[in-house]
């Protein structure tokens, strides 16, 4: 997760930002797409551990090893997992363009 987010990329880019001051805000995302704030780093690396438990909840409420009631509690909070990890990673895309 935290090599998907990008921890490689903010070793190897020799820029440490930790969080990006634009004006008089302080901004997580930097708006620019060469550039890679620590803290971005790690709410990337936050959303993307979010959707992989979705991901695996999702596994085990198939596996059928549960009553039908907590399978469907585990497919609820699968889908409301993965659902708040991609609006988390789209929403972080659009405001870095």
């Amino acid at each position: 997760s935290v090599v998907l987010a990008g921890v490689v990329y903010n070793v190897a880019s020799r820029v440490v930002i930790g969080v990006a001051f634009i004006g008089d805000s302080v901004r997580v995302f930097y708006p620019d797409t060469r550039v890679q704030t620590v803290a971005e780093m790690m709410v990337v690396a936050t959303f993307y551990i979010l959707g992989f438990v979705g991901l695996l909840l999702y596994g085990v409420a198939f596996s059928k090893r549960f009553s039908p009631r907590a399978s469907r509690y585990m497919l609820l909070f699968s889908t409301l997992l993965i659902t708040l990890a991609a609006l988390g990673l789209i929403g972080g895309y659009l405001s870095k363009s």
